[in-house]
């Protein structure tokens, strides 16, 4: 299993348009995601965190050069600022316990 996760900020003034856009783009992700979400932080004013799970190493790459994928990080550094874009795998032991291994940061902004 794979994560992908972007985080950024996002002001108020922009934060509709923010939200309206990921509406839309995430019309379009693929179902070969397990599962994805997008939240806002309450403890950090403006912050929004995209974080997607792949059971495949190659479904998350193909996702990153996706349309959606690329309206999802222009959002974020068009309305605001992208934080992190990071990724990596997921693993899972033998008491069913999930870790993160394995995890390239791709940028961390």
């Amino acid at each position: 299993m794979y994560f992908l996760k972007l985080s950024g900020y996002i002001p108020e003034t922009k934060q509709a348009e923010f939200e309206q856009t990921y509406r839309l783009s995430s019309t379009q992700i693929p179902k070969s995601c397990e599962e994805y979400s997008i939240s806002k932080d309450v403890l950090n004013e403006g912050v929004y965190h995209f974080v997607s799970y792949w059971p495949l190493l190659n479904h998350m790459q193909a996702f990153k050069r996706s349309a959606s994928f690329l309206i999802i990080i222009g959002a974020f550094k068009a309305l605001g600022e992208l934080y992190e874009n990071s990724s990596g795998e997921i693993m899972t032991d033998r008491a069913g316990n999930e870790a993160l291994i394995n995890s390239r940061y791709l940028s961390l902004l």
